[in-house]
């Protein structure tokens, strides 16, 4: 917890540019961590992809794309056991999950992309979820249940960003009280 912001992030888009011409580490092997890593590399020095596996399991386009960018290394069969800081994060010890070897990693950054869980757990068996978890409702944020509207990273939904949740916010506001007119 102390690292956040002083070289721990979650989020490419909104962080990315604070690891301008540096080096980062992406943790993840799914969609989330590969699309962090395509866009960090349009930033950073050198993003190196660490996952625990010995191939991503995101979708094959994303695959492709990263196998052929250059200032992107992949550390297969990998974990990170330790973060490395003084006053901000200065590497990480990694543990091979084969041969149970350690190395060192020197980078300025490191994003954490192993996938999300949403905080739902008071809403559940209560309100239409989808298969991983999120509330289900539409781009006007009504949910199954009248009246009951859902915002931010808990909605289903492509993009999970501050503008999104904002906007998903005064959706909310807007559908609540024409809800409220109508009662």
């Amino acid at each position: 917890k102390e690292l956040i912001g002083h070289g721990v992030a979650y989020c490419a888009s909104c962080d990315g540019m604070f690891y301008k011409d540096k080096i980062v580490v992406v943790v993840g092997g799914g969609n989330s961590a590969v699309s962090e890593a395509a866009l960090l590399s349009r930033i950073a020095k050198k993003v190196i992809i660490v996952h625990r596996r010995d191939t991503l399991r995101a979708t094959k386009i994303y695959n492709d794309q990263l196998m052929k960018t250059e200032n992107i290394e992949f550390r297969w069969n990998s974990t990170v056991k330790e973060l490395l800081y003084g006053e901000r994060l200065t590497g990480v010890r990694l543990k091979d999950t084969v041969t149970g070897e350690e190395n060192i990693i020197e980078c300025d950054g490191l994003f954490v992309s192993i996938g999300r869980k949403p905080t739902i757990d008071f809403l559940e068996n209560q309100i239409e979820l989808d298969n991983k978890g999120y509330i289900v409702a539409g781009e006007n944020t009504e949910t199954s249940i009248p009246g009951v509207y859902a915002v931010g990273d808990v909605r289903t939904k492509l993009l999970r960003q501050i503008v999104t949740a904002v906007a998903d916010g005064a959706m909310a506001v807007h559908m609540a009280e024409k809800y409220i007119g109508e009662m």
